[in-house]
């Protein structure tokens, strides 16, 4: 005899697994039995999609959400999510379901993105920014304009925030920067920028942050200026992301442990080094040299590469653990960024080969290579180029106390005749005994 094991289950557990489905499918168990009537209403987390309501319902779709959020407040909602089409925005009253979960129901964490967006809309209530139970705030192609009109922004439970594409009007660089101010706990910001921001000058400045991502991808048009700010003195972790800026100030980032970098600072294509721009990377350089691990792409490097002779490169004692993205062009550098990295035990190197042929001449060993390197990771080489020969050559002959070299390759799997080949051509006498090789 088959048993109903899911209704032995107590409602709390129930509610719980309705929590984590699509509210339309939530609604539909109300129809199972008279125990399950009910039961939708207590879930934690709303997620409205106006994608999963074919047009014959919304109206209808639109009253049962507009009895779930009056429906028992003792009990509190803690999560919304809404995705919604901008054509449909009318249809529903999505502006009054904020305000009763934010300020009725006292929700912690809310999520709101606009799909396919014409053109951006105002919804978000003022309330929003004076909650005093949101723990986690996420807007997605959406406009909070009326930011303005807020005398003072008060979120003193948030930790959490994500602004992606975000229209902030023509005052954005007050938006924002009373925005970040307004929270006094926040610990985790991610900030994906438009190509054409009205954020002229981005200010972060904030005491409790520990985990920024910046993202300004280079835009289509030219002419208007950026800057960015960066203070925050118990930041621990920063990706930078922002190819846009002119004028870039990092400082108090001595608790800085990992940075991703992979911006271009606005460097324009066949345009000549200038000592303003040449003066912007070495302060951002000089601004994170305290970091520990550090993850840098090939359009940063080389940047860096036509800087060098301008930009000395900026001294990294703590750091030990390096991923870096060199291409055969920018090689040359290489022995230069190593030698600004003292202490240095573990590197990982993503290779490219460039079609500009140029000869390498790796000569210098700078001083982690003799004293605290002890592994060393290099991906994408391919079979017999003459560049990336070199580069694991290098690496052997002048790595004193190397424990592990790993080298992999794009045209993997190989043959073990492919494997011995790329041995015979590894020339070189292991300056570490204890060294062991590993080729995949």
């Amino acid at each position: 005899m088959n048993s109903d094991r899911i209704s032995e289950l107590p409602d709390p557990l129930l509610t719980q697994i309705l929590s984590h489905l699509p509210i339309i499918d939530s609604v539909k168990t109300s129809v199972l039995s008279k125990r399950w009537e009910s039961l939708w209403l207590n879930v934690s987390t709303l997620y409205l999609n106006d994608r999963d309501i074919t047009p014959p319902y919304k109206k209808l779709f639109a009253s049962f959400i507009d009895s779930f959020l009056e429906h028992n407040f003792e009990s509190r909602l803690q999560n919304l999510k809404i995705k919604y089409d901008e054509c449909n925005i009318n249809l529903f009253p999505i502006s009054e379901w904020i305000t009763t979960a934010v300020d009725l129901r006292g929700i912690q964490h809310l999520d709101v993105e606009i799909q396919n967006p014409m053109y951006v809309i105002d919804f978000t209530p003022t309330s929003v920014y004076k909650s005093k139970t949101l723990v986690s705030l996420k807007l997605r192609h959406v406009r909070v304009r009326n930011l303005v009109e807020v005398d003072v922004v008060s979120l003193p439970c948030l930790k959490v925030m994500c602004l992606e594409n975000v229209c902030y009007g023509k005052e954005g660089d007050l938006c924002v920067e009373k925005l970040i101010s307004g929270c006094p706990v926040l610990e985790d910001l991610d900030l994906v920028r438009k190509c054409n921001d009205l954020v002229k000058t981005l200010r972060v400045r904030s005491q409790s942050l520990k985990m920024f991502r910046l993202a300004f991808p280079c835009g289509m048009g030219g002419g208007t200026e950026y800057e960015v700010e960066i203070d925050a003195p118990g930041l621990e972790y920063m990706s930078f992301k922002d190819s846009q800026s002119d004028r870039i100030v990092v400082k108090n980032l001595s608790s800085l442990v990992k940075i991703d970098v992979d911006s271009e600072f606005n460097v324009k294509i066949g345009s000549s080094e200038d000592l303003t721009k040449s003066d912007t990377i070495r302060d951002f350089l000089t601004g994170v040299s305290s970091v520990r691990q550090m993850i840098i792409s090939q359009p940063t490097l080389e940047i860096l590469y036509r800087y060098s002779k301008l930009v000395p490169v900026a001294e990294f004692q703590r750091l030990y653990h390096l991923q870096a993205a060199f291409s055969s062009t920018s090689l040359q550098l290489l022995p230069a960024f190593l030698e600004s990295c003292p202490n240095l035990r573990n590197l990982v190197l993503d290779f490219s080969v460039s079609t500009e042929s140029e000869q390498i001449s790796l000569t210098d060993v700078p001083r982690c290579l003799t004293s605290t390197l002890e592994c060393v990771q290099i991906n994408k080489l391919i079979m017999k180029e003459e560049t990336g020969i070199k580069l694991v050559n290098y690496f052997l002959e002048n790595a004193a106390v190397l424990k592990k070299l790993s080298v992999s390759f794009t045209d993997s799997p190989m043959a073990d005749e492919d494997l011995d080949i790329y041995k015979e051509l590894l020339t070189s006498i292991k300056r570490s005994r204890i060294c062991q090789v590993f080729i995949s």
